[in-house]
């Protein structure tokens, strides 16, 4: 397929349009992830806000299009509406936790965990809010999959203002949850993100001197 003009460019892969409808995820290095595909379209099928899925074929999967800022670009944009952001997270995180897993995912624990699940992966769409990047989803604990996103973000090297607004974000978001529903989550969580070859040495630094 040939692609469109370029529209994103992530870790993993570039995302072209092709249409009003229509986008293309091309992968660099892999093809398409079976995992990846299914879980996203068991979710959609049971009514979780995700991109629809309407084809594979080797490193291409092309996705329903969803105009809007991500929520870390509104954030941005728009600090004002971090407590309203940091709540909608939050929610996007309970109901997913709340969808049973699929037999295909095999995994332990109790919930179908997105472990990406971040202001810069949710899209505001003009008909709600759209999770997107399903890479690494998978059947595990929901403190871990909270824990995470607090992680991600705790260790994101910005600098003021911006770092200011980051911790503010962070401390809303877990404020939305029990201290059960993410700190027994949380060794692992930081373990997750060292172990992850994509996480730059400031980052790491950041993982050793973080509290939560």
């Amino acid at each position: 397929m040939t692609p469109g003009p370029l529209l994103a460019r992530g870790e993993d892969a570039d995302v072209f349009g092709i249409d009003g409808a229509r986008v293309l995820r091309r992968y660099r290095r892999r093809a398409v992830p079976e995992r990846e595909v299914a879980i996203m379209r068991y979710v959609h099928d049971l009514g979780y806000p995700v991109p629809r899925v309407f084809d594979v074929r080797g490193t291409d999967l092309v996705l329903e299009r969803v105009d809007g800022p991500t929520m870390l670009a509104d954030l941005r944009r728009r600090p004002w509406r971090m407590r309203r952001h940091a709540h909608l997270l939050s929610r996007l995180h309970r109901e997913l936790h709340g969808l049973p897993p699929p037999d295909f995912l095999g995994g332990d624990g109790a919930a179908i965990v997105h472990l990406d699940l971040h202001p810069a992966n949710v899209m505001l769409a003009s008909g709600g809010p759209v999770v997107i990047d399903w890479a690494n989803a998978a059947q595990g604990d929901a403190p871990l999959d909270v824990a995470l996103t607090a992680v991600v973000l705790a260790a994101a090297p910005v600098e003021p203002p911006l770092s200011w607004l980051r911790d503010q974000f962070v401390r809303a978001f877990l404020g939305e949850f029990a201290p059960a529903e993410w700190r027994v989550g949380l060794d692992r969580a930081l373990a997750y993100r060292r172990a992850d070859g994509n996480v730059s040495d400031k980052e790491k630094e950041r993982l050793t001197k973080l509290r939560l």
